[in-house]
Formats: C-alpha cells, sequence, structure tokens
C-alpha cells in the first residue's frame, strides 16, 4: 500500500507539472536589436485568460541573459539568449500597436533572483511583469532602453531619453500565459485519474 500511495504521490506530482507545461501559452517570444537608444520596440498579441491561462507573466531578457532563466537558459522560442544587453522597461498597454491604448502597467527592473541579471553580480536590471487578473483583450508590450520611459497612453511620447550605457543594443522579450496554480492541479489529477484506472482496466483483464 505504501508503495502505491508513492507512485500515485509522483504521478500527481507528474500529471501537475505536465498539464502546466502542455497549457501554457507562448504570446510572444521576439529577440531583436534596438538601434536607437530611443527607439521602442512594440508586439501586438491577442490574450483571453479562459483559453490562454490566468496568469500573463511578460519576461525581458538580455541583461542578465537567459542563462541563468527557469528552467534551463532558453526563453519560449527555445533560444539562449546572452547576457550582456541593455538595461530595459517593459511597458503592456491596452489595444493594438497604434492605437493609443492606456498603459495598463510597465516596469523597469525585476526581482533578484534566478532570471534577472544576476550574472552582473547580482545587479536586477532584466524587468518582470505579471497579472493575474487581466482581461481578455489586444494588448501591445512595449520594450524601451533605460531611462526612456513610456506615457500614460501608447502614442504618448517616451521621456527621459534612453542610453545603451556601453552594452550591447541586443534585446529579448517573452509573454507567457499559464494557468492558475489550482487550474493546474485539477489537470493533473485529472490525468492521474485516467493513467490510474487505465491501469487498473488492464490488470483486471
Amino acid at each position: 500500500m505504501a508503495t502505491r500511495v508513492v507512485q500515485l504521490g509522483v504521478l500527481l506530482a507528474l500529471g501537475t507539472l505536465m498539464a502546466t507545461v502542455a497549457s501554457a501559452s507562448f504570446l510572444v517570444s521576439t529577440q531583436g536589436i534596438l538601434n536607437d537608444p530611443n527607439g521602442i520596440f512594440e508586439q501586438s498579441f491577442t490574450y483571453n485568460p479562459l483559453t490562454d491561462g490566468g496568469i500573463l507573466t511578460i519576461q525581458t531578457y538580455g541583461y542578465g541573459g537567459s542563462a541563468n532563466a527557469l528552467p534551463g537558459g532558453r526563453n519560449a522560442a527555445g533560444n539562449i539568449i546572452v547576457a550582456g544587453g541593455f538595461d530595459p522597461i517593459i511597458t503592456l498597454f491596452a489595444g493594438p500597436a497604434g492605437g493609443g491604448g492606456a498603459r495598463v502597467a510597465f516596469n523597469d527592473d525585476g526581482t533578484c533572483g534566478v532570471g534577472h541579471g544576476t550574472t552582473d553580480a547580482g545587479i536586477c536590471f532584466d524587468s518582470t511583469l505579471v497579472f493575474t487578473n487581466l482581461a481578455a483583450g489586444t494588448y501591445t508590450v512595449a520594450l524601451s532602453a533605460f531611462s526612456n520611459f513610456p506615457g500614460a497612453t501608447e502614442t504618448s511620447a517616451f521621456t527621459g531619453g534612453g542610453n545603451f550605457n556601453g552594452r550591447t543594443n541586443a534585446f529579448a522579450v517573452d509573454a507567457i500565459a499559464t494557468p492558475e496554480p489550482m487550474t493546474s492541479l485539477l489537470m493533473g489529477t485529472g490525468l492521474l485519474g485516467l493513467g490510474y484506472f487505465a491501469r487498473r482496466r488492464r490488470s483486471q483483464q
């Protein structure tokens, strides 16, 4: 009985992990070059929390690279991003690019730790935005170089002036939607149940 409990626990954990990975939606996964320190990179995407997942994470790479990122030093597109890029600012606007939508949120620096610039002596200059209650719709992610901060709307001027500060002008940004933990748990439990009953039927034959 103890062995079966352990096996069920392992299967549940694996089922939860597989459900989370399988249901992640990669809405944006882009890398490029910002030719002008005062330039703005923009990319629009559509998001629906019911079908894509209730947690939306927007993450830049470049300053610290993806060698420190989980799970294994790659962005969502599967590319390794080399550290050394400029200090990025990311902004989320409502609506499509060029539509003048309102600014939803912006971030300059991320949290210290894995995936946030730890290759630069713990200076966390890669940026992160996380949303758990964002409405369905079209959005635009904008990326600029510090300290070129966004205005109140997507068509407002960015102010402050950007500077690469001797680093490269390469950037990378992901927008990934994942289910909330309870959703993943329920999906994992469902996978576990299907596997358990299939195995039980085979053992009874």
